[in-house]
């Protein structure tokens, strides 16, 4: 399914970056340049910048008026993410994620879709293939070409109009990482993958521990592009799920004040990105999705994965003995609704990616576990991870039944505890926060604030 791949491509238009990790360039290029002039650091950051071949022309554009983006009388704008290998990497052009984000102007709201790579495709003058292949061909028809080749493939895919895109590599992620001192990450469970390729085209183990983690370039780069980890990290989907974190740390880590008043960190974060980022934005326009983006809160950012999930559009298919994805009875009106619909459909990040360390649950914080799967010893286990973030346990033991399929958080204080559900919804990020407004009596008679019943997810 997967075409020979070119090498890189030579003069290519403006360069930026971003992959999993989407939001973070397009929005915060412009947006550190945006604030550039207003830091005390100013002149020191544009006088660096301005030695820049690129990047030296933006400091003259910052106060300059704003150009409307493609999208923006309709309020919707929509720019598509690509992240590939790049040269040095098997498969080079052969694309690793593919993110479409829209921005809605009026409520500064976001909805980012992530599609698959393994979903089949018409690709115009090649048949049928892969996703993640259509911009290595557009780079075979003519270097340079791959980009627009994936915008107009998933334009005519979802339904929906793609203006822009934007596409990097593995080095410009790396660089853009170690130019800001690294992210702080947390992961949800611990995991081993042990087939992560190496640069040789060898495999090797890698692994993470559940809890927080500061992750330089490489690190990061790894936890993001792993897809062979044990623990329910071996598929494609939940490596979407760590690239939201990646995504989201690596933007308030861009955007923090440590960065701004780093006049250095702010030069070679954008002399990585100008050196392993394509786009089609100019800067004009950059410009502009910087100032919308300064309106945009975490709350307002939701998220969509595509996968072969019982409420998504997709099925997973062997055509040919290659496993693929394709629409649910061949129905692609199901994916364009998907696209359409996205800000009605995609869901609020809920438990959002803290950007430091976690705060530990509020003094005297109480909560009841219980099994609700049957599964010997579990409720132990969630008693002693909770104790080391500060929570009081009360009690544990068993649920009324083990046909709980999803753990389940009862909030008794109704909403004024929010540090210590935030820090529930990130130790168990399969929970459902039930709504039903039982009494604290009904389900918890210890007189905790929290009950946890402990499911098979």
């Amino acid at each position: 399914m997967s075409p020979a791949s070119p090498g890189k491509s030579g003069n290519l238009p403006v360069k930026f970056f971003i992959s999993p990790l989407a939001v973070a360039i397009v929005f915060i290029l412009a947006f550190v340049l945006g604030r550039i002039s207003q830091s005390e650091a100013a002149s020191l950051a544009l006088a660096e910048l301005d030695r820049l071949p690129l990047l030296g022309q933006m400091s003259h554009l910052i106060s300059s008026p704003d150009r409307k983006l493609i999208g923006e009388n309709d309020d919707r704008i929509n720019i598509l993410l690509i992240g590939m290998g790049g040269e040095g990497h098997d498969g080079p052009n052969l694309t690793d994620t593919l993110i479409v984000i829209g921005i809605r102007p009026s409520d500064n709201n976001v909805a980012m879709l992530s599609v698959p790579r393994d979903l089949l495709v018409p690709v115009t003058g090649h048949g049928w293939r892969k996703i993640n292949s259509v911009n290595a061909y557009g780079e075979m028809e003519s270097p340079g070409r791959g980009g627009e080749l994936i915008r107009t493939t998933m334009e005519g895919l979802l339904g929906i109009d793609i203006p822009y895109y934007v596409r990097i590599d593995f080095d410009g992620f790396r660089s853009v990482i170690d130019a800001i001192g690294g992210i702080d990450v947390f992961v949800e469970r611990s995991f081993i993958d042990y087939n992560y390729p190496t640069y040789d085209h060898g495999v090797q183990k890698i692994s993470y521990d559940e809890g927080w983690q500061h992750l330089d370039g490489e690190s990061a780069l790894k936890f993001a592009r792993s897809r062979h980890g044990n623990n329910g990290e071996g598929n494609d989907f939940a490596r979407s799920k760590r690239q939201q974190k990646v995504l989201t740390a690596l933007k308030d880590q861009l955007l923090s004040f440590k960065t701004f008043r780093s006049p250095s960190a702010i030069a070679n974060t954008l002399s990585a990105l100008q050196s392993n980022i394509i786009t089609n934005l100019n800067i004009g326009e950059i410009l502009r999705l910087a100032r919308l983006a300064t309106a945009i809160d975490r709350e307002n950012i939701r998220h969509q994965i595509l996968d072969n999930g019982v409420d998504s559009p997709l099925v997973d298919k062997l055509v040919n003995g290659a496993y693929v994805l394709l629409p649910k009875n061949n129905d692609w009106n199901l994916l364009r609704e998907t696209a359409a619909n996205l800000f009605d459909t995609a869901e609020t990040a809920v438990a959002e990616e803290l950007t430091s360390p976690p705060k530990e649950a509020q003094v005297n914080s109480t909560v009841d576990i219980k099994n609700g799967n049957g599964q010997s010893g579990l409720a132990r286990e969630a008693a002693e991870k909770l104790s080391k973030h500060g929570f009081r346990v009360i009690k544990i033991g068993n649920a009324d039944s083990f046909d709980y399929d999803r753990t389940i958080i009862y909030d008794l204080t109704y909403g004024q505890d929010k540090v210590s559900l935030k820090l529930l919804q990130q130790t168990f990020p399969e929970a459902k926060v039930a709504s039903s407004k039982v009494t604290a009596a009904q389900v918890s008679p210890s007189g905790a604030n929290f009950l946890i019943i402990l499911g098979q997810e």
